[in-house]
């Protein structure tokens, strides 16, 4: 799971002033999300861990009511248009140690990621996303998230869902679902597996916001991803591990616009 500047977003969330109107920010929205979550230790792990996530994204303000799906990378819009709105983005991929069944795998510490995104609206009520992400700390492999997001909004609820897609290339694949030979004599459980570039899971996203005020939401989310191809085949999924990657997220979000 990515978990994203949560030092500054916490110094920010004490400084607005509870359930306030929006207040002016040179122009641009900046949406602060902070959740806990219940995630799979590691990917391809079968045990929940449990830890605080979140997002942080700035943009301009449009008529899409500042939607973010809970899986965004954080992103800083370079061009927001009426339809499509394109920029930076940032992620950071939680460390992965040598325990809970991973005996003699290596440590792979907290990896960051940068890259862009792009977002895509050919109709009020859906959102499409495209996220290119390269590893630029603790590992370099290269992550695609293309995703899309039906929205609707019925009172003070807003409801999404929408169909989630992941690809990487061969060091990503290396990275997280590869076992080296060194690595195979040492764990004395799994054999070498060179994991390649491919599709790496398909999946769902689906989420509720209750807005409280103009301001502050409260949030609901789920998410399901299968893993397919070598990630699915890697001996850390197939032995102790599992496929069928389940996540759920709850906190609240609050804009500054």
């Amino acid at each position: 799971m990515k978990t994203v500047l949560f030092a500054a977003a916490a110094v920010l969330l004490s400084a607005a002033p509870a359930l306030a109107e929006p207040a002016s920010l040179f122009g641009y929205t900046l949406r602060i999300t902070l959740q806990a979550t219940a995630a799979p230790h590691y990917q391809g792990s079968q045990q929940l861990a449990f830890f605080p996530s979140g997002n942080v994204a700035v943009t301009h303000p449009w008529q899409f009511d500042d939607f973010a799906a809970p899986d965004d990378a954080a992103s800083l819009a370079v061009y927001n248009g009426d339809r499509a709105s394109f920029g930076i983005a940032a992620a950071i991929i939680s460390a992965r140690g040598n325990g809970h069944g991973l005996e003699g795998m290596r440590n792979i510490g907290y990896a960051g990621e940068g890259g862009g995104f792009a977002n895509f609206w050919p109709t009020p009520w859906l959102r499409l996303r495209v996220e290119a992400l390269k590893g630029l700390v603790a590992e370099s492999g290269l992550l695609v998230n293309v995703g899309g997001d039906f929205v609707t909004n019925t009172g003070p609820f807003m409801l999404t869902a929408g169909p989630r897609f992941r690809f990487a290339d061969d060091t990503y694949a290396g990275t997280y679902f590869g076992v080296t030979p060194g690595e195979a004599l040492a764990s004395r459980r799994f054999a070498p597996f060179h994991a390649q570039a491919g599709l790496v899971s398909a999946g769902l996203a689906a989420g509720t916001e209750y807005k409280l005020s103009p301001r502050w939401r409260l949030t609901l989310n789920g998410t399901y991803r299968r893993l397919l191809g070598d990630a699915a085949a890697s001996p850390l999924v197939r032995q102790g591990g599992t496929p069928n990657q389940f996540s759920i997220s709850s906190g609240v979000r609050v804009l500054i616009n």
